[in-house]
């Protein structure tokens, strides 16, 4: 779907960078018997599949592709496109037997025979989407959770816990309470749905699928947003819930649900008003769950141990800060709350940044502090396997390049952690079912990926993929550029990306786009070679990600994201600068003013600034606070109004406790003081922000600044493919207005 004629920029955006390469990330597929690695790599044209010994690191083809190709067009009737295999992905049934699609057939594939066949699905198991329901957001498709045991599916309907057998299809609903201000939740984690694009670990069936961990949310006297559909026949309004800065928060109570009928028990925690309880995870019995609570100002954290029958719990650790020591973003939309049970249920682990720099300790299941386990220069990022008396972890250890991430590992019995991957970039790991190898996968700004398969030590078993750039370099591609900068305190070192059109000429001079997030939540500026951006929150933002500020760049730009002090992954302090700080743009202007001198064909009279939600906030920030830097600005679905979500709390405290802070971070007031061209960006259904940007327009309307308002009819807080297109031929042509 091209959007602007120019073809890098509709090549940019309409694949994104990840789909203009060919390999270097493998979906790994492991034998049962743990002796195999097998995943399919190559062009979709010329695919082929590939299995590594993990005893011996020996790397071979997997199957005759030609062969394959042949069994599956007698068995399907169909001619396979391509040459090679017309599958992407595959996965073990047995250890000599696969699974693939072909279109819409399920096949299986037996290795010693070759023998293509139809795969034998139960269709009373295969999950059923339902619309799961979340605090703050719309609900949002979901897919029903398999019991471990694989007798259930389970899911939430219409604020209910239902529960569906895989053996007739038969659903019962396990609660049967629900009311319009009283619903049913489970935890749900996918890595392709909801806000944080991360699959983290949720406790939600108990393992041996008996019971499930379920939480009770009651929204009597909590805030709604109106959203308004606008094209029916007749307009219809809807609300949504969600708490206000200092108003009534939802009160969550966690509860156990029995699947063979028994009455919910409710877990004691007292009084949960102003608290947010997780469950955390379940112990390996199925009869206590590990519970986490955190205070509704993110000051506060405790761990329970909770009786799965009876409910009675037993405090094992706290832990208080001065300023947040988890926010609301990992409890409402990523779970990364930073506790696990170890094997063997005697400990505890636990990431903290009471030292000022994150970092893991080991305690005793009656709270006592065994020992810091990790003591490294950089902050240890998440805890990814524990087994082997060992716990694997990624960490930003490389003082020299703060945003690269590594995998370690460091012996539970206490002694020096040992990092594991060697290549400068950021590393994704996945380790095998025992834990005896990982697929390291690793990427930078301006390398696309490359992956190898290593044992726990470390050590390298075999290559398994290399990106081909081959497409990139077709367009043109001019590679990104990583560079740093001082921060306005003449001392932090700040980190960026630089993004190029593919035409650049160094002995020309360039209008200059900043894309700001600027929030405390994520890290924005783009430290891998697609991670993303904005994407780490909102899984369906493509405006938001590395690939738009590529794209942006060939309409004649150069584009630079930068990761002022405030945002996460360096020290606590760096990160606690947004503290009563909301808004603050002075690391983003100096860091333009800096690249500006520094870099000749930068153009520091043609700057502008772009971002999206809370970027959006941003944006505007920058022009009113630095209009000597920036001369233009665009803002799309703008969070603008800081007394109107609890998300605040965590930096600004309460409203009323603290008038000051969210003085000062209010801007329709300063309306008025917008000097240059400003455009505004919303849809219409978007409850969080577009009552935001109402009132901002009639601010700017009252004190006199012309501006833009561009409305998406019926979209949410991220755009369809259509409606995003539309939205960057404005953007684009509004900065080519303003800029060139």
């Amino acid at each position: 779907m091209g959007t602007t004629g120019i073809p890098a920029f509709d090549a940019y955006y309409d694949e994104g960078l990840t789909a203009l390469v060919t390999g270097g990330s493998v979906v790994p597929a492991w034998s049962p018997d743990g002796s195999t690695l097998a995943y399919v790599d190559g062009p979709a044209d010329d695919r082929r599949a590939w299995q590594v010994d993990i005893a011996t690191g020996n790397r071979s083809e997997l199957l005759d592709h030609a062969a394959v190709r042949g069994a599956i067009q007698a068995h399907t009737g169909e001619t396979p496109s391509g040459r090679g295999l017309p599958f992407a992905r595959l996965r073990f049934v047995s250890d000599r037997v696969i699974a693939f699609g072909v279109g819409d057939a399920a096949l299986t594939l037996d290795l010693d025979t070759g023998e293509i066949g139809p795969e034998a699905i139960n269709p009373h198991a295969v999950p059923q989407p339902f619309f799961r329901v979340a605090p703050i957001e719309d609900p949002w498709p979901a897919l029903e959770i398999p019991s471990p045991d694989g007798l259930h599916l389970l899911s939430t309907r219409d604020g209910n816990v239902v529960l569906r057998s895989t053996a007739d299809g038969r659903a019962v609903p396990l609660t049967t309470d629900r009311t319009d201000e009283v619903q049913w939740r489970v935890d749900y984690s996918d890595p392709t749905l909801g806000w944080s694009g991360v699959g983290l670990p949720v406790a939600t069936w108990s393992p041996d699928g008996s019971r499930i961990a379920a939480t009770r949310a009651d929204m009597r006297g909590v805030g709604q947003m109106p959203k308004i559909r606008h094209l029916k026949r007749s307009d219809e309004v809807i609300y949504r819930y969600g708490a206000k800065a200092g108003g009534v928060l939802e009160r969550m109570t966690l509860h156990v649900l029995d699947t063979y009928g028994r009455p919910p028990v409710e877990i004691d925690l007292g009084d949960t008003t102003d608290l947010y309880p997780v469950h955390a995870a379940w112990f390996s019995s199925g009869q206590e769950l590990l519970v986490f609570t955190m205070s509704r100002d993110c000051l506060r954290l405790a761990v329970y141990i909770a009786d799965a029958k009876t409910g009675q719990t037993r405090l094992v650790l706290t832990e208080e800060g001065k300023t947040f020591l988890r926010i609301q973003h990992d409890i409402y939309f990523g779970r990364k709350l930073g506790v696990w049970i170890v094997p063997g249920e005697e400990h505890l682990l636990w990431l903290s940044g009471r030292s000022g720099v994150q970092q893991l300790y080991l305690y005793d299941m009656s709270g006592n502090l065994v020992r810091q386990l990790t003591d490294g220069t950089g902050p240890v990022d998440y805890a990814e396997v524990i087994g082997g008396g060992h716990v694997y972890y990624t960490a930003h250890s490389d003082v020299t390049r703060p945003y690269d991430l590594h995998l370690h590992r460091v012996p539970l019995a206490g002694g020096p952690s040992e990092q594991l991957t060697e290549n400068e970039g950021q590393h994704a790991v996945v380790f095998s079912p025992k834990g005896d190898a990982f697929v390291d996968t690793w990427s930078k700004p301006d390398q696309p990926p490359a992956s190898v398969l290593r044992r726990a030590d470390g050590q390298l078993l075999t290559a398994l993929s290399t990106a081909d750039r081959s497409r990139l370099d077709a367009l043109g591609w001019v590679p990104p550029r990583e560079f740093t900068t001082v921060a306005a305190d003449g001392e932090t070192e700040l980190w960026g990306t630089m993004y190029f059109p593919n035409d650049f000429d160094p002995g020309q001079i360039y209008p200059v786009i900043e894309h700001i997030y600027g929030g405390a939540q994520w890290t924005f500026a783009a430290h891998s070679f697609e991670p993303d951006g904005f994407a780490k929150a909102e899984a369906g933002a493509p405006s938001c990600s590395a690939s738009y500020s590529q794209a942006l760049a060939q309409l004649g730009f150069v584009v630079v994201m930068v990761d002022g002090r405030g945002t996460p992954e360096r020290t606590k302090a760096f990160h606690d600068f947004i503290v009563n700080n909301w808004g603050a743009c002075e690391d983003h202007a100096e860091t333009i003013r800096q690249l500006c001198e520094r870099e000749q064909f930068l153009d520091g009279g043609r700057v502008g600034v772009y971002g999206h939600s809370w970027g959006g906030y941003h944006a505007f920030r920058c022009l009113v606070d630095r209009p000597d830097v920036y001369k233009a600005a665009a803002s799309s679905a703008p969070g603008f109004d800081v007394y109107s979500l609890l998300l605040y709390e965590a930096y600004l405290g309460f409203p009323q406790e603290n008038p000051e802070g969210y003085r000062a971070a209010e801007v329709f007031r300063r309306a008025g003081e917008v000097q240059g061209d400003y455009m505004i960006i919303n849809g219409t259904a978007d409850h969080f922000t577009f009552t935001d940007a109402i009132k901002m327009s009639e601010a700017l309307i009252q004190a006199g600044k012309s501006h833009e308002f561009v409305v998406l009819p019926e979209q949410l807080h991220d755009y369809d493919k259509v409606h995003d297109g539309y939205f960057w031929r404005k953007v684009g042509d509004f900065f080519g207005r303003a800029l060139q």
